[in-house]
């Protein structure tokens, strides 16, 4: 449903006289397109409290067909169809995540975690679960589920194999920004080299990660790398100012541009509490780098 103080807005012009219309038509559009709900708005000092509507997706179109067809109301005719548009790609995710009661990033974490034979070990961090923080939590608070497919070839993706090129070509960079980044988290600018026979190689810790049925026909065990959790603070940093508006943005904008867009409004539909104490996250930072609504 669309306030009818918004479409007012919207057309630039005053409540009273949209609710005219809308009493004048109420009989039959209520026949045609449901009952309208009206509610009272909160009385701001003195006199009667607002008087206000709450219309359909119908009754909002029925309503902008009664008005000439201005530059106003042709933008607001847009603004719609947009809209309700994106009204219904939250509540199809929304009943799409509802299908599975455990998140589908965090079964993948699961699985990827499930060797016993060599695990990641205590005082280790790996890229992946690192990441997978991030794409659980789009799933847990905005029902959305990152996509691990290309469009365009139907295969999975390793989504950490390219972050871990990027973090280590990150931390041997004498950027001045990525110096200054060592020298906050580690205390030295000095670089970091964590490729063979590098400086850092022997701080590396194997372990087993298992790739699912899904990305490689069978369940599939990779030695993969685990950095020190003295590094961690400084990985969060990469992944906020780096990854997210070079590497994750992009990714997203590729596979799932209405995803993109959803993302932003179901972040913006969160109440302002949750909103508060998401600050600082990585959910938080990836939705204020959106790009401009597309």
């Amino acid at each position: 449903m669309v306030d009818s103080r918004l479409i007012a807005s919207r057309l630039g012009i005053e409540h009273d006289n949209f609710m005219q219309t809308v009493y004048t038509y109420q009989s039959l559009i209520e026949k045609e397109f449901g009952i309208i709900l009206f509610q009272t708005g909160e009385i701001e000092g003195r006199g009667r409290p607002q008087k206000f509507a709450f219309v359909t997706e119908d009754q909002s179109f029925f309503l902008m067909t009664l008005s000439r067809n201005t530059p106003e109301v042709i933008q607001c005719k847009v603004d719609l169809v947009k809209s309700f548009s994106k009204a219904k790609e939250l509540l199809r995710r929304r009943e799409q995540t509802r299908s599975s009661r455990i998140p589908y990033w965090y079964q993948r974490t699961r699985i990827a975690m499930s060797d016993t034979t060599k695990p990641l070990q205590a005082g280790y961090f790996c890229i992946y679960q690192a990441m997978m923080d991030l794409f659980v939590q789009l799933e847990i608070r905005l029902n959305y589920i990152v996509p691990d497919t290309d469009p365009k070839t139907g295969k999975h993706l390793v989504p950490n194999i390219s972050i871990a090129l990027m973090l280590n070509k990150f931390l041997r960079s004498d950027d001045e920004l990525a110096v200054w980044a060592r020298r906050e988290f580690l205390g030295s600018g000095d670089i970091i080299d964590f490729r063979s026979d590098g400086s850092h190689d022997h701080e590396i810790v194997v372990y087993n990660h298992v790739y699912p049925i899904s990305s490689h026909g069978q369940y599939n065990i990779q030695e993969a790398n685990s950095y020190p959790t003295k590094y961690m603070s400084l990985f969060q940093y990469f992944l906020e100012e780096y990854w997210i508006p070079e590497n994750c943005i992009p990714y997203l904008m590729k596979r799932d541009r209405e995803g993109v867009e959803y993302i932003r409004f179901a972040y913006n539909q969160l109440d302002p509490l949750i909103r508060e104490s998401l600050q600082g996250t990585l959910l938080a930072k990836l939705t204020r780098r959106l790009p401009p609504s597309i």
